[in-house]
């Protein structure tokens, strides 16, 4: 029967803990944590060849709609916790994550504990083992709606609706959610969540089209928009 192992110290308030086959260890020397650099990801390893550092780079990176949703999340039921934290990633030869130990943290552990699970799951593919630093930084708000105008002539009606990605994540699509309200603005009418495929890099700021029903797309309701991230393999748009 396999144990399951933990990992402790000050350095690794995150770690790989699940039962099951013990990964292969790591010989790789640890190196020196860099800057911490909001949306860096920086793979050291022993004459690693540059497309499998860009291979792990891109690996992490395509987590941060998942890392994004779990630490909105995360906020509901605890308003008010941003900033930044560091982690050091592991990969063995077999391309499993062997560690993901927090090296610098300025959020408390438990949204750590939220996040910790999307990495230890990433499989890598077999190839040379390397070490990663992935520095996330978490705001309130990271996909900013600036302000929503109406284009009801249009074929479907539409919203358009201005956001700014204020994160340092890098965000394939995104989606949004509209709440119709009628003119007493008492109880929504119908509330709509359109997936937009959209890219936002960190810093951007565009303009979104979001059709909506032609039996709602009158001056008499009003509209609510919310953004959030997306999958990229998450299912088309739903109501």
């Amino acid at each position: 029967m396999n144990a399951c192992t933990k990992l402790t110290g000050v350095l690794a308030a995150l770690v790989l803990s699940a039962c099951g086959p013990t990964p292969k260890a790591m010989s790789l020397r640890i190196p020196p944590p860099p800057d911490t650099v909001p949306g860096s990801i920086r793979v050291y390893g022993d004459h690693l060849p540059a497309d499998r550092a860009e291979h792990v780079r891109q690996t992490l990176r395509g987590t941060e709609p998942k890392i994004l949703a779990a630490y909105e999340n995360y906020v509901q039921a605890t308003p008010g916790v941003e900033g930044r934290v560091q982690l050091r990633i592991g990969v063995n030869t077999e391309g499993k994550v062997v560690e993901v130990a927090r090296v610098y943290s300025e959020v408390n552990e438990s949204l750590g504990t939220a996040v910790r699970p999307i990495l230890e799951k990433l499989d890598f593919g077999a190839g040379p083992e390397a070490y990663a630093y992935y520095t996330l930084e978490f705001k309130p708000e990271p996909l900013e709606v600036q302000n929503v105008a109406t284009d009801f002539a249009a074929t479907p009606p539409a919203l358009v609706a201005t956001i700014e990605n204020r994160s340092a994540f890098h965000l394939p699509a995104v989606a949004a959610t509209v709440t119709v309200l009628g003119p007493e603005k008492i109880k929504p009418l119908r509330v709509y969540r359109r997936k937009v495929k959209k890219a936002f890099d960190p810093g951007e700021r565009a303009r979104i089209r979001i059709p909506v029903g032609s039996e709602w797309a009158t001056a008499r309701n009003s509209f609510l928009v919310t953004m959030s991230a997306a999958d990229v393999e998450e299912a088309a748009e739903k109501d």
